[in-house]
């Protein structure tokens, strides 16, 4: 028996010793496994820093406390102070430092209190994580491990961050760059030996020390670290007595919020909590926000009380100022609001983009006419903003001058399908509506845009001109995306390997040319000193009811975009684009620097004869042709519709045909022809124009060639007929013209004679509400007839 257990013996000793490796390596696993991933999980205030890495808006965290994320380093001056004061040893020690331990043991026992643990800022850092446990010295046992096993994971860099970025610096301020622009309002980096040494003594006694109490204490505090300083040669004798000299803050900075919008804007596309590195110049905020808030307060007697602005790079996308709204003390006009963020009817700013695109398509040439008369499309009677016409207009000055009828007219022979299409391919967000929806009141304002996607549009076509003459006439893969506001952004790569894009830079050239050819606003006084040195395109919109004005310029270097109005929709008087928005779009670019034109696309240009009165390509007997750079492909547009041959006789006063004059003695002459209706509002602007002559008597007129047109109404018009208080209905004037001065119209409604004129062919009529057809004919027999409503409405 006794055999048999000595032959158990080694076998228990394996055991026993297994026993004893395994309960060992168990402790160690579990001692490596009690440090948590993340040692601190306490919640974060959100932080917006700009191009330089300066703070420029913060909120606060959820728990109250001002506790900035952490950074990714220490301050040098801080560094020193913090490891002087605390902890001289803390780059030698491997957490813990007995001596200091047993020292503090021997103290504690003698006053027979606790009166110090002999901390090291590891040890420090291990009771943060925990949340500051009472002090026992079961708790002490407790934050040497966890100081030992901190160690064994981190650098003693990492630790001291840590420590930096959780230490209580008083009140509700936590951590050391909330402590920086609490007490002296900037940041960690740029504080004086005086003010790290400071904030280096404050979470030792974080509710005893607090600056603006205790001021004497404090001081005593800090000059005898500074003392320290120069005893260790960190800092020399006249720092020293400087930093001796140095006052003690007496109560908290506010937080800079330069950019509270964007930060909001960041919460709400990135998450809270977080350090935001943006490409925000501080200097250009704080100046464009003075210049918006100071034109608001000019707007205000008119109850205008809300704005906003961004200005980017054309090339890269960067934002380098956002301001999101006016600032009012109280918020009493919804300053809160980011309006550059909120959806507002575009009014006329999208129209550049329809013109570009008719130019990249080859719908029409930069100076082609357009028609610019009163117009009934369907249900749809669009009105230039003047309400006056010009008849026929060149498209540059039609974009020039923001008129709108012949914008509707474009967009009906562009598509209205397309465009929606193509604004999607821009960049806009919030065309998210059939295009049925919108119709042809898409390009005046139909549907709704923010700011910011309207700068980003327009930067990008900016963008995409710049790229092409910089890297050999290729166009890069991506020109086409949205602003971008925070740094190490990888949308703004270039590689430019396409030989298209979704515009052609000599479209987007002509259509920025057509944009610097609008008119200055009369009531900004620096427009011309700012004309005469700078050029940029632009254009303004103003949105029905006069609820939105918007600008928008750009150069090849920045892009500028501004809104104004009421965040609530109130319309208001006189607010238009050209008023309200575009002084305050002049004055920032009175404020930027470097102010460069784009290169001209040489290469992508091409000579093509024009007709100089008509803008389009010539015909073969367009009497005054020059030669005009246009789009390469531009040659596939139409010929001159408007240049036609005519037949005279043999003085040239009178027209003629082979009906009544003999063929061998008519001469034949080009002539610029258009319709009665067109004639009659571009004889009153064109300097060139001259009427058709009249036939010669006995010679009856071609039917190719109408003489006689409806003015007003026009085809389906509804007629809106005014009723006063006392039930009387206001009158209707209707208009016809005749090319040939001496005609006599006869006018019929609803199949009776109602009237004839001469010479001036006006008729004013009270007509019964409904329905109804008008009929006029000249005394040769041609005639025309149109269909109208008229409706009554109360005043």
């Amino acid at each position: 028996m006794l055999q048999r257990f000595k032959n158990f013996k080694p076998i228990l000793y394996f055991l026993k010793h297994k026993i004893k490796f395994t309960l060992l390596f168990s402790v160690l696993f579990f001692y490596w496994l009690c440090l948590p991933p993340q040692l601190f999980n306490s919640p974060c205030s959100t932080v917006l820093v700009d191009e330089k890495n300066e703070l420029i808006a913060a909120q606060i965290a959820k728990d109250g406390q001002w506790r900035f994320p952490q950074s990714d380093s220490v301050p040098i001056k801080f560094t020193k102070c913090i490891t002087i004061f605390e902890d001289e040893y803390f780059y030698k020690h491997p957490g813990i430092n007995p001596f200091s331990i047993l020292k503090s043991i021997k103290r504690n026992i003698t006053s027979n209190k606790i009166k110090s643990g002999g901390s090291t800022i590891t040890m420090q850092v291990a009771r943060m994580m925990r949340h500051n446990q009472h002090r026992t010295y079961f708790q002490k046992i407790i934050e040497i491990l966890l100081a030992i096993r901190i160690e064994c994971s981190y650098k003693k860099s990492s630790i001291l961050n840590l420590y930096a970025s959780n230490a209580p610096f008083g009140s509700n301020v936590v951590g050391l760059q909330a402590a920086a622009w609490r007490y002296f309002g900037r940041d960690a980096t740029k504080l004086t030996w005086a003010e790290s040494a400071l904030l280096a003594v404050l979470p030792n006694s974080p509710s005893l020390i607090y600056p603006g109490k205790n001021q004497t204490a404090l001081l005593k505090k800090r000059n005898r670290l500074l003392k320290k300083l120069v005893d260790k040669n960190v800092i020399d004798n006249a720092t020293y007595n400087l930093s001796l000299q140095e006052d003690l803050p007496q109560k908290p900075f506010p937080i800079p919020q330069i950019a509270p919008h964007l930060l909001s804007r960041c919460i709400i596309q990135n998450g809270s909590a977080k350090l935001f590195y943006s490409t925000i110049n501080k200097n250009l905020q704080i100046q464009i926000t003075n210049l918006l808030n100071k034109h608001i307060q000019n707007l205000s007697a008119n109850q205008i009380n809300n704005a906003c602005a961004i200005v980017a790079e054309t090339e890269t996308g960067n934002v380098l100022a956002y301001v999101g709204n006016s600032y009012a003390l109280k918020n009493e006009h919804q300053n809160f609001v980011d309006v550059a963020n909120s959806p507002r009817s575009t009014g006329s700013i999208l129209k550049p983009f329809l013109y570009a695109f008719m130019l990249n398509e080859n719908k029409i040439l930069p100076n082609s006419l357009l028609e610019d008369v009163p117009t009934q499309i369907g249900s749809y009677g669009p009105k230039n903003f003047n309400l006056t016409y010009d008849g026929l207009v060149p498209a540059n000055q039609a974009i020039a001058r923001s008129l709108n009828v012949p914008a509707v007219k474009m967009l009906k022979e562009y598509g209205a399908e397309k465009f929606h299409y193509r604004l999607k391919q821009l960049g806009f967000k919030t065309f998210t509506k059939p295009t049925t929806h919108y119709g042809l009141s898409l390009i005046l304002g139909g549907g709704e845009a923010t700011l910011w996607d309207v700068c980003g549009a327009y930067a990008s076509m900016g963008r995409a001109l710049i790229t092409y003459n910089n890297v050999r006439n290729k166009y890069a893969t991506n020109n086409y995306y949205s602003l971008n506001y925070l740094k190490n952004n990888n949308s703004q790569k270039v590689k430019a390997t396409q030989t298209t894009d979704l515009l052609g830079v000599a479209s987007i050239w002509s259509t920025f040319n057509a944009m610097t050819e609008l008119l200055r606003p009369q009531d900004y006084v620096g427009w011309m000193q700012f004309l005469s040195k700078n050029k940029i395109a632009w254009k303004t919109g103003t949105s029905f009811g006069f609820r939105d004005a918007w600008a928008v310029g750009l150069n090849a270097k920045y892009t500028v975009a501004i809104w104004v109005g009421n965040a609530d929709g109130e319309g208001r008087p006189d607010l238009t684009g050209t008023s309200c928005a575009a002084p305050l779009m002049f004055s920032i670019f009175n404020i930027l620097p470097q102010k460069i034109w784009f290169t001209k696309p040489t290469s992508d240009f091409i000579k093509l004869k024009v007709c100089k009165q008509s803008g389009y390509k010539a015909n073969s007997i367009c009497p005054d042709v020059i030669l005009q750079d246009v789009k390469v492909g531009a040659e596939k547009t139409s010929q001159c519709p408007f240049h036609k041959l005519i037949h005279l006789d043999e003085t040239k006063q009178y027209r003629v045909n082979s009906n009544c004059y003999p063929v061998n003695k008519m001469q034949h002459m080009p002539w610029f022809v258009i319709s009665p209706t067109q004639e009659y509002f571009f004889k009153q602007h064109s300097f060139f124009y001259k009427p058709l002559p009249n036939y010669l008597l006995g010679c009856n007129s071609e039917l190719s060639i109408y003489q006689l047109d409806i003015i007003y109404p026009r085809e389906g018009f509804k007629i809106y007929v005014p009723i006063d208080q006392s039930g009387k209905r206001s009158t209707c004037i209707l208009k016809a013209t005749h090319k040939n001065n001496n005609a006599t119209l006869f006018w019929h409604l609803d199949g009776e004679y109602i009237s004839s004129t001469q010479k001036y062919h006006q008729l004013s009529i009270l007509p019964s509400t409904g329905k109804h057809t008008l009929v006029i004919t000249d005394s040769e027999g041609e005639s025309r007839e149109c269909r109208f409503e008229v409706i009554e409405k109360n005043k």
